[in-house]
């Protein structure tokens, strides 16, 4: 259920202030409890793990707002006035120390010290929410919440760089780290929506399908007609994604709502009057005169000039998934357009996605919208998107308390063969200062494909999986930690594991 946009008015920019502080202050406790968890991972035998989970536990308690106590159940809103006390007493004594440049064990001390008062408040306040919500939640249910967090993974773009993904899902795979809501965004976006397709998937089936892929099972000459998005140098059409992602005997196309992790894709609107103001070169990119250049050398200059697209006056982000409507998207389409980096690659629904077409076609009319592009331009590593989403209850069993583990693949590197990539991730990376605080854990591959080599074949394809591997294994602890359940009493830890 999302939360009421708040009206206008003098009213409503209250409850819009009302509405922000409260979202300020519960990314300042989850990053309080990601400073906590780190810290402890340095020291653990600082703090006895009866106290840590106490401080774990009362953090999540502070996070409350929304959650939905059972699986059909309706959301239940929890008293802010409630929980206040106990927020603002952690952040007035522990934020600083834990967020400060102490010392694992300093920060971890300081805490050992608040320990007792600290667990009398949370104490007190579980009591009090279980009486005043007696006929909406047990203390199962609030415990659960409190203490176990769900698993959110956020797959940035990046084109070829980006397979190193499929080797991070291995790794959590292995360990039956089963993401419970995927957001991801281009090269993000397709590797999420193959992960996301079956809870229990098996990487191994994903390989053999991609590792024989050729160049014309994923795009073919441009196309000089365009419906939703831009012209570009080679059409992307995605047929052998289109014809694993169907179903029955039909093979009716797969929607984002049949997926079995809740998947939201993420995609750039033009917005049309910026559109209009832009050169005509990349309104109309199939009459520059590059037209007659080698195909890399016109990639090269188109990637040069799309920077004009990386401004919130021209593009605004749009969350496929996010709302009933959106989820009737065929699925393969949603990823087509998120990796239609704009006068490169053009994607169009094919003839069979008549839903996929009036949804589009709706959303460019109410939205003003010129095409719709790869979400890259727009958010390429949508950690903040992924955070809004859970709090609109898109996470599995509808939890409000998440860790978000972000995979970003695509920023400056000091080498020579990428840095004519340079002011793109340059760009990129402003975008970033906004969704780093929103990402638990940010996983940055440092060994990836180059972002052009879109179709690697076996040998490149297994050796950035094995790189996707690695890179995730040396993160693996911090996600582990940070997903297992915690109580406020140590007799409780079983229970909320089960």
């Amino acid at each position: 259920m999302s939360t009421a946009q708040p009206k206008g008015g003098v009213g409503g920019a209250q409850q819009r202030a009302d509405v922000e502080r409260d979202e300020r202050e519960r990314l300042q406790i989850q990053r309080m409890e990601r400073a906590l968890v780190r810290a402890w991972l340095q020291a653990p035998t600082t703090v006895d793990r009866a106290d840590y989970e106490c401080l774990r536990y009362a953090l999540g308690l502070a996070r409350l707002h929304v959650f939905r106590p059972a699986t059909g159940h309706d959301d239940v809103t929890v008293d802010a006035a409630q929980i206040a006390p106990l927020r603002a007493w952690l952040l007035e004594h522990l934020y600083d120390r834990l967020r400060g440049s102490a010392t694992a064990e300093e920060k971890l001390v300081y805490c050992h010290q608040a320990v007792p008062e600290l667990r009398a408040r949370a104490i007190e306040l579980r009591r009090a929410l279980i009486a005043s919500h007696s006929n909406d939640f047990d203390s199962a249910a609030l415990d659960r919440e409190a203490g176990r967090r769900a698993l959110v993974v956020v797959a940035g773009g990046g084109g070829g760089a980006g397979y190193v993904y499929a080797g991070a899902f291995a790794r959590l795979m292995e360990d039956n780290l089963i993401p419970d809501y995927i957001v991801g965004n281009s090269i993000g976006a397709i590797l999420g929506l193959f992960r996301a397709q079956r809870r229990h998937g098996d990487v191994n089936e994903y390989l053999d399908f991609a590792r024989p892929l050729k160049n014309g099972d994923i795009f073919s000459a441009a196309r000089r007609r365009h419906e939703f998005c831009l012209p570009g140098l080679l059409h992307l059409h995605l047929r052998a994604l289109h014809e694993r992602m169907s179903t029955g005997d039909l093979r009716r196309p797969l929607r984002l709502d049949e997926m079995e992790i809740p998947l939201d894709l993420v995609v750039a609107g033009i917005r049309r009057r910026p559109y209009e103001r832009l050169s005509g070169d990349l309104r109309k990119p199939e009459r520059g005169a590059d037209r007659w250049l080698p195909m890399w050398v016109r990639v090269a200059g188109r990637f040069a000039r799309i920077l004009q697209f990386f401004s919130a006056d021209v593009v605004e982000p749009i969350i496929l998934g996010r709302d009933s409507d959106t989820r009737l998207v065929h699925a393969v389409d949603a990823a087509g357009f998120s990796a239609a980096v704009p006068t490169i690659l053009q994607y169009e629904p094919g003839p069979r996605a008549g839903v996929t077409r009036e949804i589009f076609a709706e959303l460019m009319a109410t939205r003003e919208l010129a095409a719709i592009v790869d979400g890259g331009v727009a958010d390429n590593v949508p950690a903040r998107a992924a955070w809004q989403g859970v709090a609109a209850g898109r996470a599995a069993a509808a939890t409000r308390n998440a860790y978000y583990l972000a995979f970003d693949c695509f920023f400056p590197r000091l080498d020579a063969k990428n840095m004519w990539l340079w002011p793109i991730t340059q760009t990129v990376q402003m975008q970033m200062r906004i969704n780093r605080v929103y990402a638990d854990t940010m996983v940055r591959f440092d060994k990836t494909l180059s972002p052009l080599n879109i179709v690697p074949g076996g040998d490149a394809l297994d050796m950035a999986v094995g790189w996707g591997y690695q890179q995730m294994d040396s993160q693996i602890d911090e996600v582990h930690e940070m997903l297992r359940p915690v109580a406020l009493m140590a007799a409780d830890s079983a229970a909320i594991a089960s």
